[in-house]
């Protein structure tokens, strides 16, 4: 999977030092990942531009009708073969291009960045980074007791953004609904007569 943050962004919120060892980078980039998997689900498109192909595409008045956006650039169109091209009938083409969003590099979308980066820092797999700790003010070998430092608490994470921050890259039509429960319409429940035992 790409990742649209670095491991290294993720390491410097969380005070751990860098260059970064190999396990400390793959737990890092574990942790992009699941948050980038919760948006994309959020979301129901890539975070990263696709290549896609569509063949029976007929040409509008503003240009080609496709089916994904926003389109970023026409790769190529092919006539398809035995369709009319006379003046009763409207040819159609196959289509490569790309489109959708680059979560990596828009500007515009630095909201979906600052989403993957605060809800990485929260993962339960860097739980153990040194912004993530209590800092301890003393301690006693032989009670066994920690105390620790209230009055210098550590820095605060920044919390994720609700998702609801992010819908304007959501794709119509992805909203969850749930037909309300019905009650049975009248005349399907029988009830039962006064000590006849029926239903």
């Amino acid at each position: 999977m790409e990742l649209i943050v670095t491991a290294e962004e993720i390491a410097r919120r969380l005070g751990i030092t860098v260059p970064l060892s190999e396990g400390t980078r793959q737990r890092i980039e574990t942790a992009i990942e699941d948050a980038q998997d919760t948006l994309v689900a959020h979301l129901g498109r890539p975070l990263l531009p696709v290549q896609y192909t569509e063949s029976g595409v007929h040409a509008g008045t503003d240009g080609w009708v496709l089916h994904h956006a926003p389109l970023i650039a026409v790769i190529s169109a092919v006539l398809d073969t035995g369709t009319p091209s006379g003046p009763f009938g409207s040819p159609t083409y196959t289509i490569t291009y790309t489109a959708g969003i680059d979560a990596r590099a828009d500007p515009q979308t630095a909201p979906l960045r600052l989403w993957v980066r605060a809800t990485a820092c929260h993962h339960p797999l860097l739980a153990d980074a040194p912004v993530r700790q209590r800092r301890v003010s003393s301690a006693s070998v032989e009670g066994q007791s920690v105390t620790y430092d209230t009055a210098a608490e550590p820095p605060v994470l920044l919390a994720p953004p609700d998702l609801d921050t992010i819908d304007r890259w959501r794709l119509r039509g992805r909203r969850i609904y749930q037909a309300p429960i019905r009650p049975n319409p009248p005349g399907l429940t029988i009830r039962g007569g006064y000590g006849t035992g029926r239903l």
